[in-house]
C-alpha cells in the first residue's frame, strides 16, 4: 500500500514539475515572439516610410519634367498607365516612356517609338488603365485580359 501511495505521489510530483517547466519554456517563447514581432514591425515601418518617400519623389519628378504633349488634350494626370489601342502601345508614367510590341516582343523606349513619330497622339483613342499598380510594367498584364478589354 505504501508503494502505491508513494508511486501516486511521485507521479503527481513529476506532473506538477514538468507542467511548470513547460510553462517556463512557453513564457520564454512568448518573450522571444514579442521581441521578434517588435523588430518586424519596426522593419515594416521603415519599408513603408521608404516606399512612400520614393512614391512622393516619383510624383514630384513627373510634375517637374512636365507631361507628354498629348497628355493635356486627354486631361491625363500621370497617375495611371495609358494604352493607345490602335498602336498596341502603352505609356508607362513610372518609367516615363513607351512600351510597344516589336516582332512579338515588348520593347521600352523613353522617346516616342519611330512608328508614332508622325502621329498626333492627342487625337488617338486611349484607355487609361486604373487597375494596374503604377509601379508595375503594363505589358506584364497584357495577356491577362481578353482582346475585348483592350479593343
Amino acid at each position: 500500500m505504501r508503494n502505491v501511495v508513494f508511486l501516486i505521489a511521485l507521479s503527481i510530483g513529476m506532473l506538477v514539475t514538468t507542467t511548470g517547466t513547460f510553462r517556463a519554456q512557453r513564457h520564454e517563447h512568448d518573450k522571444k515572439y514579442w521581441k521578434e514581432r517588435k523588430e518586424e514591425d519596426k522593419r515594416r515601418g521603415e519599408y513603408y516610410k521608404k516606399r512612400d518617400k520614393e512614391r512622393d519623389k516619383y510624383y514630384k519628378e513627373s510634375y517637374k519634367h512636365g507631361f507628354p504633349k498629348w497628355a493635356k488634350v486627354h486631361r491625363y494626370d500621370s497617375h495611371h498607365h495609358v494604352y493607345f489601342r490602335e498602336y498596341n502601345t502603352f505609356y508607362d508614367p513610372y518609367r516615363r516612356g513607351y512600351v510597344f510590341q516589336d516582332r512579338g516582343r515588348w520593347r521600352f523606349s523613353l522617346d516616342v517609338p519611330s512608328f508614332l513619330v508622325g502621329i498626333d497622339l492627342g487625337r488617338a483613342h486611349i484607355r487609361i488603365i486604373k487597375d494596374i499598380p503604377i509601379s508595375r510594367h503594363p505589358e506584364d498584364f497584357y495577356d491577362d485580359y481578353e482582346e475585348d478589354y483592350w479593343d
